[in-house]
């Protein structure tokens, strides 16, 4: 499963271009201490952001902070291209400290810049330059090559940010597809999470059939009822994981897991470590 993972977890900058023939839906959610820009270069595919599914055209940017849920799957057997960007907030700590009254980051978490599709032709081409200028210096691990990259980077940073509030003025992001009745099981899943969760039970409460639901939630998330739950339970197990002494197993029965086998696995499929490389992780980070 390793070869599916779109990003390396001890890495602090990774890009790659994939092309694809056919239709591809990634295996399961993923989340990660880093933040990620998806530039979907041919093809239209659906994206699911924390509580939120859009669809994704050519020349779209989606945006994605640090920590956020998010899993992309495609809109019929059709050929697409993406390039997509992870870095850490690390990655350029020299470039900020220069320049500590500019935010090169908290745009990217905020939840109306999840997806950039007001943007001219000029302007897509342009990003899928830089895009491409940092899949080159990617290769080259010279001190000239990292310094060029975190330029570049902080660049790009800088002008999606900027497109980002000219979006907001020309009246916000398209592209959003949302549900009452799926945004109410999302309240009630984040209220609950750590209790036992059924889709059978989930469906009793709103008056709905399991097998409308289950199609409903996939149709409106792009995730299954259950991978959806996982996903807010993995959030609230990092946050125990980074800010409590908890033992794993306490952080698994804490927050909703039903064995410590079976949250270690989740939790690994979600953020390519295991919790005790993550907590291992986080430290090395956070010192």
């Amino acid at each position: 499963m390793v070869s599916e993972y779109t990003y390396c977890p001890q890495d602090d900058f990774f890009v790659e271009r994939i092309d694809r023939d056919t239709g591809y839906d990634m295996p399961s959610f993923h989340i990660h201490h880093k933040f990620e820009i998806y530039y979907e270069i041919a093809g239209t595919r659906r994206y699911f952001i924390e509580d939120c599914a859009y669809i994704v055209n050519a020349g779209s940017v989606v945006l994605i902070g640090e920590n956020q849920i998010h899993k992309t799957a495609s809109l019929g057997d059709t050929p697409s291209s993406r390039i997509v960007l992870n870095f850490s907030r690390e990655y350029l700590e020299k470039v900020t400290e220069s320049f500590p009254e500019v935010d090169f980051f908290s745009f990217l978490t905020e939840e109306h810049n999840h997806l950039l599709s007001s943007i001219t032709v000029k302007q897509q081409n342009h990003i899928q330059n830089i895009l491409q200028q940092l899949l080159v210096l990617y290769a080259d691990h010279s001190c000239e090559g990292e310094a060029m990259r975190k330029m570049v980077l902080a660049t790009l940073l800088l002008e999606l940010k900027a497109l980002c509030r000219e979006q907001r003025e020309q009246g916000g992001e398209k592209g959003r597809v949302s549900n009452h009745v799926v945004d109410q099981i999302q309240a009630y899943i984040a209220q609950h999470y750590a209790e036992k969760l059924t889709l059978t039970d989930i469906a009793r409460r709103f008056y709905i059939s399991p097998y409308y639901l289950s199609r409903l939630f996939k149709k409106s998330t792009n995730l299954s009822l259950i991978e959806y739950i996982n996903g807010v339970r993995i959030k609230a197990a990092q946050n125990r994981i980074e800010k409590t002494g908890d033992s794993i197993a306490a952080v698994a029965e804490k927050t909703g897991f039903m064995t410590t086998a079976h949250f270690r696995r989740v939790f690994k499929d979600a953020t390519g470590l295991s919790p005790q490389q993550y907590r291992q992780y986080y430290k090395r980070v956070n010192k």
